[in-house]
């Protein structure tokens, strides 16, 4: 008995990571009047992986298949270690003219350090969250000159982000309003299976800030897609470049994308690298169901 309350006594001395309210006041420098989420850090650079990710490289065509897909990912980053299961779907109203798509992370598991808690301002009420919901992303697709996909697919997005996540307080979303508008395109190149993409657009989003209440950004992306029988392989880079100085809004991002076709499934993978304000390594597992072509 004596042994096991040295023990206790021990583990209870050992120092625990931890927040409290007057060590968070003299962190971020509270005036004593202002709401929490004012001191919190909302640019890309200071949220999770799913909060303000860079939208989807476009091929400058409609997808005219009615699909479902869902996978995992798997993020790793020096103090924020996150795992969340994605859900995405693709419906054609009008073929090879109009399409709609919608993404969403319906649950988030993550784990961060102290030193990460501290750098984004995680109030104390929300140091020990672990899991959340993310945002839906709607997104509207239009062909555009098709007259001219014999030279260059040309295809308009509207995208639209809802405010449905539950991380705010723990620096996991911004639980505010953002949409984005852009133009793809994909250039055949002759003689073989490639293609070379590329997206120019606008994304402007909401934050909670003194200063400002909204941040815009100039949206872009290119690429190449490999395309042959049963295989498709995508690879670019793309990012959008916010016009706030030294505040983490510039997140660029290098993917690699690779789906197997078997009959009416899919196999998919993909791979995720952060090059700028986004510190995160990314691997992603999927399985897609195509309902109607």
């Amino acid at each position: 008995m004596r042994i096991l309350i040295s023990l206790l006594f021990i583990f209870s001395a050992l120092p625990v990571k931890s927040q409290t309210l007057a060590q968070w006041s003299q962190l971020v420098n509270w005036d004593g009047v202002s709401h929490w989420s004012r001191y919190l850090r909302t640019h890309p650079a200071y949220q999770g992986p799913n909060a303000l990710p860079v939208p989807r490289v476009g091929n400058g065509r409609i997808d005219s298949s009615f699909f479902i897909s869902a996978g995992g990912s798997f993020h790793f980053s020096k103090g924020d270690n996150t795992q969340n299961y994605t859900v995405y779907a693709n419906y054609c109203l009008v073929k090879e003219l109009i399409s709609m798509d919608i993404y969403w992370v319906p649950f988030e598991y993550y784990q961060l350090s102290h030193a990460m808690k501290e750098e984004r301002r995680i109030y104390p009420q929300f140091y020990y969250d672990k899991k959340g919901e993310g945002e839906i992303h709607l997104n509207t697709n239009i062909q555009l000159l098709k007259r001219w996909r014999k030279y260059i697919n040309l295809k308009a997005r509207i995208g639209y982000r809802f405010p449905t996540g539950s991380g705010f307080g723990a620096a996991r979303d911004i639980d505010a309003p953002g949409y984005y508008f852009d133009i793809s395109f994909g250039k055949p190149i002759r003689h073989s299976a490639l293609t070379w993409t590329g997206m120019l657009g606008f994304y402007s989003w909401h934050i909670e800030s003194d200063k400002n209440n909204q941040d815009d950004a100039i949206l872009f992306g290119t690429g190449l897609v490999w395309d042959k029988k049963s295989w498709r392989i995508e690879t670019n880079v793309a990012g959008y470049i916010g016009y706030l100085e030294d505040s983490g809004d510039k997140p660029v991002v290098f993917r690699f994308n690779a789906e197997k076709r078997i009959k009416r499934f899919g196999l998919l993978f993909g791979f995720q690298q952060g090059l700028h304000d986004f510190d995160y390594s990314t691997g992603e597992l999927g399985v897609k169901y195509i309902i109607s072509r």
